[in-house]
């Protein structure tokens, strides 16, 4: 079936209309003309595939990865990255009015966070939606050091292998391991000289089970299991776009929520005179701790809980910075926030369509002032977006 693709959906999906049914394809790009197979039909949408490209994108591009096409990891490796970064311009723009800065990062290798998984000794990600597995040799997103760990472990396969491979590397090239399952050549990873730290089964091997991150004069411990954003880049312009905004106005007393290792409590802490991060994973809060002592930071308070159970005890909040997980505020929080209405409210967020969802509530009680979005996950449909919120 022939189609001409008009435009992009908000994940960056070809759209085009059949039968005035809007249909979308996959890797289609504006302009192009197609010829599809319709995989799914509802009521009221379908989905295809693309069986020819009749007449093509001035921006496609041939991926750099022998595997986009399999592995779920990557989106738009098809189009050139100038056309990517457009597309998250507009998008932001048509979701929510406006976009007031975007930051660039690297386009490849800036992960330093991937999770393996292992079937019989092949390690690699799942497909799309689904728990077959991709046996990969090298991942485009990945720091290079993660890639060369990669290489080690194949020349290291052990077939009866079954289980998790967690790789992370801190910005001073310092690796940490952590293995789930059962792996026959422990000594070998033991002895090389790429690996800093290593955890087999939650059992210390080799050097720590956490390794220092240090970003903006400032020193970060995260435990191998403790969330830490995977663009260091990224999060460098996170702390300029806080610090930008931060640095003339007058706060008293903040809230930091869905805090992690307080990594944004510490940064705002310079700017506030008294800050409480609430986080529920036990071991960011006690890295957190740690964070406080290592920073010498004194008017920093951190929690260990539900954001929703410690909420409701706090008044008198000037500033509140939300940086929840991809399914956005829980229903008691945004409670929270249009009683008790605090003067600012920073929103950061990893998923576009929950943050959109909140701002419907959020917006009748505050003004969306600033809008900014650091590309934190390039070559992919994901983005970190900063809203910056003043009370009605």
């Amino acid at each position: 079936m022939k189609v001409n693709i008009s435009k992009y959906d908000d994940l960056g999906q070809g759209i085009t209309k059949i039968n005035d049914k809007v249909c979308f394809v996959k890797y289609g790009l504006p302009k192009e003309e197609l010829d599809i197979k319709i995989l799914k039909e509802n009521k009221n949408y379908s989905k295809g595939i693309i069986e020819k490209i009749i007449r093509e994108s001035e921006h496609r591009i041939e991926p750099v990865c022998k595997y986009y096409y399999k592995c779920g990891g990557c989106d738009f490796l098809h189009m050139n990255f100038e056309e990517e970064k457009k597309f998250k311009i507009n998008r932001t723009k048509d979701l929510f009015g406006k976009i007031d800065k975007f930051y660039e990062t690297k386009e490849y290798n800036y992960r330093n966070k991937i999770i393996l998984h292992v079937k019989e000794g092949d390690l690699g990600f799942y497909k799309e939606k689904s728990n077959d597995l991709i046996n990969i040799n090298y991942c485009y997103l990945a720091n290079d050091k993660i890639n060369e760990i990669i290489k080690l472990l194949k020349a290291n396969k052990d077939i009866n292998f079954n289980g998790e491979v967690l790789i992370r590397v801190n910005s001073l090239d310092e690796l940490l391991i952590s293995i789930s399952g059962n792996y026959k050549y422990l000594n070998n990873l033991v002895n090389s000289i790429l690996i800093d730290n290593l955890i087999y089964n939650d059992k210390i091997l080799k050097g720590n089970d956490f390794f220092y991150e240090h970003i903006n004069n400032f020193q970060f411990k995260v435990n191998y299991k403790s969330f830490f954003q995977v663009n260091i880049k990224g999060l460098e312009s996170i702390f300029n776009s806080l610090t930008t905004f931060l640095r003339d106005k007058k706060i008293n007393n903040a809230l930091d929520l869905y805090s992690g290792t307080s990594v944004l409590g510490i940064l705002i802490s310079k700017y506030v005179d008294k800050v409480t991060s609430i986080e529920i994973n036990s071991n960011a809060t006690t890295d957190a701790k740690e964070n406080i002592k290592l920073n010498k930071i004194n008017n920093l308070k951190i929690i260990n809980g539900k954001v929703e159970d410690y909420i409701n005890n706090f008044s008198d909040i000037d500033l509140i910075i939300v940086d929840p997980a991809r399914c956005g505020l829980a229903k008691k929080t945004i409670d929270y926030l249009t009683k008790f209405k605090p003067l600012y409210l920073i929103y950061i967020s990893c998923n576009i369509d929950s943050l959109k969802r909140d701002l419907k509530i959020l917006n009748n009680y505050y003004n969306l002032e600033k809008v900014e979005v650091v590309d934190m996950f390039p070559r992919t449909n994901n983005q970190e977006t900063i809203c910056f919120m003043k009370i009605k």
